[in-house]
């Protein structure tokens, strides 16, 4: 749970469709109500590069508050009152219907856009565990357009993490590396400082393969296991 000063967090990330770079938006918490408001320096620069504030949080000096969760995000999540609801629950490891944790749970992606919303690292936390898609896939030998003769990995194959330096997107890239050595992507942008700084602090660090779905979609192909102790 991303939790901090008695408020629990997630973040909005948009991700630039041209060059697939991600920016970490805003963020929306709650205690005994919602706030939503945008980060200032991110939400600049993804303006810059073709972000548009959202229809409903048009200020991005402004913080939004709600009793509820905003409308513009519960709308993106399953119906409630769906026939299969249970298994949506289940496949998120939810007993019950909560908005807020479904939006973490799910990211509430959507064909028409390229928001998400991820479950944020705070190093002050212990025992974090996140889970993710890691980034890059495509750029490397082993992605061809038939998934079935990619990467071989199996679940519970324990990853090796480094920075790359070289990297000239993210200052604090971090490179997956199998046993072999063979670079195989990087931590998303919206993780990667964290785990370079908990790397750098010599944390423990453990990075496994979560699973693998091998159906021509590279965004969501590899799914990995972080936990930092």
């Amino acid at each position: 749970m991303s939790r901090l000063d008695g408020r629990d967090y997630i973040y909005l990330v948009w991700k630039d469709y041209k060059t697939r770079q991600r920016y970490i938006v805003g963020q929306l918490s709650k205690n005994s109500h919602y706030e939503f408001e945008y980060f200032q320096n991110e939400v600049k620069k993804a303006i810059h590069n073709g972000f548009e504030p959202l229809i409903a949080f048009p200020d991005i000096d402004y913080v939004y508050k709600n009793d509820e969760v905003f409308p513009a995000f519960s709308s993106r999540l399953p119906d409630r009152r769906r026939k299969d609801i249970k298994e949506v629950l289940n496949k998120y490891n939810l007993k019950e219907y909560d908005e807020f944790e479904l939006l973490k749970k799910s990211g509430a992606r959507l064909p028409i856009d390229t928001l998400e919303f991820i479950d944020p690292i705070f190093l002050e936390e212990s025992n974090i565990v996140r889970e993710c898609y890691f980034a890059g896939t495509r750029y490397h030998d082993f992605c061809s357009n038939d998934c079935s003769n990619s990467l071989n990995l199996r679940e519970g194959d324990l990853l090796t993490l480094e920075r790359d330096r070289s990297n000239n997107y993210d200052p604090n890239a971090v490179r997956v590396l199998r046993s072999s050595g063979e670079c195989i992507g990087y931590i998303p942008t919206f993780y990667s400082k964290e785990v370079l700084t908990a790397l750098e602090a010599n944390r423990d660090v453990k990075c496994i393969v979560k699973s693998m779905v091998k159906e021509n979609n590279c965004q969501e192909c590899i799914k990995i296991e972080l936990s930092i102790n």
